[in-house]
């Protein structure tokens, strides 16, 4: 049977699509296990390629978010290099970082219904607040995010902290006197559910300067005893769970 103009144009279009989703999940594919292997500044270049080839993919979105949060950690503790030529500092740089990440996991927590997704994204956007010592913001994310699990105790310890460190005429709870180390919430395959080292001190290239830059751009260590926190600020963070 002979098809016609139309016809021909909507499978044509329906393979390209089916070829487009399946590069953005090798994009994926390839990001997880970069990220995973501690390349995590290219990554975000996958990831972000991702998007770019289906700017619909939520897990991209927020596989994205992770990689340039732990990017941001990096700058922020010297663990990775400044672009050459920056007239920005790593406080200021990692801050711009943070913000792009808290803006991917917010594109999931803006779109998805699922209630552990849910959950994971306003904790990680919770997270990027709080490492930008920005208290009431990281106290209304981490809300939210009880909203959808409130026995999670993760998320309980880091509103605390957050609750703690709020200007006096803005606290409105209480709040352990305990240090908190934001554990991360992560979306990667099942099979990545491990402990990621801390990223090699390196120096970053003008090529990887860009790609981070373009994207706007913890440690590996678990909560310790609460009591023996007291008075430390918000450290490294280690990406744990799976959506």
């Amino acid at each position: 049977m002979r098809l016609n103009n139309f016809t021909t144009l909507l499978l044509l279009n329906l393979v390209a699509l089916v070829m487009s989703a399946q590069k953005d999940a090798q994009s994926i594919y390839e990001g997880n296990d970069m990220y995973h292997s501690g390349k995590i500044l290219e990554s975000s270049s996958k990831y972000t390629r991702a998007l770019e080839l289906n700017p619909n993919n939520k897990k991209a979105n927020f596989n994205l978010g992770n990689s340039l949060y732990k990017n941001a950690q990096a700058v922020k503790s010297g663990n990775l290099g400044m672009p050459p030529n920056s007239k920005m500092t790593p406080d200021s740089l990692s801050k711009l970082i943070f913000d792009k990440a808290a803006q991917n996991f917010a594109v999931v927590a803006n779109s998805v219904s699922d209630k552990d997704t849910l959950h994971q994204a306003w904790h990680n956007i919770g997270n990027c607040y709080l490492q930008k010592k920005e208290y009431q913001e990281a106290v209304n994310a981490y809300k939210k995010s009880l909203k959808y699990d409130p026995k999670d105790e993760e998320t309980r310890y880091n509103l605390a902290y957050a609750l703690k460190n709020l200007p006096k005429e803005k606290k409105n709870g209480g709040g352990g006197g305990q240090n908190n180390q934001p554990q991360n919430k992560k979306e990667e395959d099942k099979k990545d559910k491990e402990k990621n080292a801390q990223p090699q001190q390196t120096q970053m290239n003008k090529e990887q300067a860009e790609q981070l830059l373009k994207a706007l751009m913890d440690s590996e260590k678990k909560l310790q005893d609460k009591r023996k926190q007291k008075q430390q600020d918000a450290a490294n963070s280690t990406v744990e769970k799976d959506w």
